[in-house]
């Protein structure tokens, strides 16, 4: 099978992996249909009354976990709106452009129209607005109800999106490939081809999926390359010679923290290859959707049926990120392995709970973490640009009772939950100072990012850092750690001195 050894920019020369260059992305999974048009009602995901303990799923004790900013604070907003904001949003925080979900369902011509009007409105404003900001479409889990061939999958899937390249095709928001194809992300897209149960396990399978998706680029009727999603992660050397032959870039998802020796060995052939080898990176993981207890599917309950059952019939998913250590570690590898583009798992998937959009959880602590790692990624220097202060907590801690619990369902290897009982302060600092936390002592924070912690303890959370005397930030959290929860609530909670700024660009 052809492929190309490099990718590009839509229009600017994007190098091969390891090689030098000043365009480098960081590009992040967008929810489609989760655009914070606040102009009318919400959808169920972003939806902030579903998370009110007060509201009609109080008997969860709020079904929701997660409160995007946009959903209280952008009003009025129709999709143009919407979209601006999102865009503004994104650049603030350090993302370069969105690749959006693009699932191939039973009814996925109706779900495409509503689709293709709002990734058009994003083309649209990227082109009028915010020149550089990249598109692309993510084409995700190709499955149907009923058994489906290949060919009636391509013919379901490539109208819709030759329908969208029709009126957007000539915009230079697109992310493309060397030769000037159009590159999409591949999600759980194994399926596609024939014969392929979920994922792909042999060369020979590898290189059906990739045949199905030259098909597929056939009958839409323009040259697209995919960028692979590697699910597979175990040292099989022919397997993953399939992959980097086959595929000009690849990338992982969430775990991309685990199983290291896979990951630097698949960088590795990529770099042999010419392949582009992407890296995902996540801040957290804790789902607002919940499923039934014990059952150990991925069968999402409707908000009628888990107020039904009830909290002790019901549980979330949960991965152990301890605090920012996840994030940073997948950071620092992309800084290693100076790759040319960063993926964040996702900007809005609200219910999964590894959102990077402002949310009033996370706040704007894991953008600060990005942003400082994108100049450390771009310039080859540790680079500080003001002295910054973030905290990371958990809002109760693990072994607490509250008085709605909701059963867990770890799905990291880590289940150390009582590692996570800790209040961790990240410094970016221009010059050493002290540094305080809950008035604790932690010692002199050095010059660039140094991370400190102490044991959690109920109440809110107080930094100061001082220099020479000087007391250079202080702040306390608005969100204390709770020694008797409400509610089972994992999402980390993230503060920063930067908050007044960072909020302020947006909503003020």
């Amino acid at each position: 099978m052809k492929r190309l050894l490099f990718v590009i920019s839509i229009s600017l020369p994007f190098p091969a992996a390891g090689e030098a260059g000043d365009e480098k992305l960081v590009m992040a999974h967008y929810m489609t249909d989760m655009v914070p048009r606040t102009r009318g009602k919400l959808i169920r995901w972003i939806d902030p009354e579903l998370a009110d303990p007060r509201g009609s799923t109080a008997a969860l004790g709020g079904i929701h976990q997660a409160v995007p900013m946009a959903s209280l604070h952008l009003e009025n907003a129709d999709l143009e709106k919407a979209v601006d904001f999102e865009i503004r949003a994104a650049r603030q925080l350090g993302i370069d452009g969105f690749q959006f979900y693009y699932p191939l369902v039973d009814n996925t011509p109706s779900l495409a129209k509503s689709y293709n009007v709002i990734i058009a409105k994003f083309i649209e404003l990227s082109d009028a607005r915010y020149a550089g900001f990249r598109i692309s479409l993510c084409l995700a889990h190709p499955a149907t109800a009923k058994p489906t061939t290949e060919k009636q999958k391509i013919a379901l899937w490539s109208p819709p999106i030759r329908n969208l390249l029709s009126s957007t095709g000539r915009s230079p928001a697109w992310l493309k490939s060397g030769s000037g194809a159009l590159l999409f992300y591949l999600w759980v897209g194994d399926a596609l081809a024939d014969g392929i149960r979920g994922l792909a396990h042999t060369p020979a399978e590898i290189q059906k999926i990739g045949q199905a998706y030259e098909r597929l680029s056939s009958a839409i009727g323009t040259p697209i390359e995919y960028i692979y999603q590697v699910r597979r992660p175990e040292l099989d050397p022919p397997y993953i010679d399939a992959i980097v032959k086959t595929f000009p870039a690849v990338w992982g998802w969430t775990a991309s923290e685990e199983n290291l020796e896979f990951w630097d060995y698949l960088a590795k052939r990529c770099r042999q290859e010419g392949c582009l080898y992407t890296q995902s990176v996540y801040p957290d993981y804790y789902t607002s959707k919940v499923y039934r207890r014990g059952k150990n599917d991925h069968a999402i309950l409707p908000t009628a049926q888990a107020l039904e059952i009830g909290v002790g019939g019901i549980e979330r998913h949960y991965r152990v990120t301890n605090l920012a250590q996840t994030q940073l570690q997948l950071l620092r590898r992309a800084v290693r392995h100076d790759v040319r583009i960063i993926n964040y798992v996702s900007w809005n998937d609200f219910p999964e709970g590894h959102h990077l959009a402002p949310e009033e959880s996370h706040n704007f602590g894991p953008s600060l973490l990005l942003r400082h790692f994108k100049r450390r990624w771009k310039s080859g220097k540790e680079q500080v640009e003001r002295d910054e202060a973030i905290v990371f907590f958990k809002k109760h801690r693990h072994d607490a009772k509250p008085k709605h619990p909701v059963a867990l369902r770890i799905k990291s290897r880590n289940r150390d939950l009582g590692a996570e009982d800790r209040s961790e302060l990240v410094t970016l600092l221009t010059a050493p100072a002290m540094c305080y936390l809950n008035g604790k002592a932690l010692g002199r924070g050095d010059k660039g990012l140094r991370v400190h912690s102490i044991p959690s303890e109920p109440g809110p959370v107080r930094v100061r850092v001082v220099r020479d005397g000087k007391q250079v930030i202080s702040f306390k959290t608005p969100r204390e750690i709770s020694e008797a929860p409400l509610r089972t609530d994992r999402l980390t909670y993230s503060y920063s001195s930067a908050f007044d700024r960072e909020y302020g660009k947006l909503f003020d």
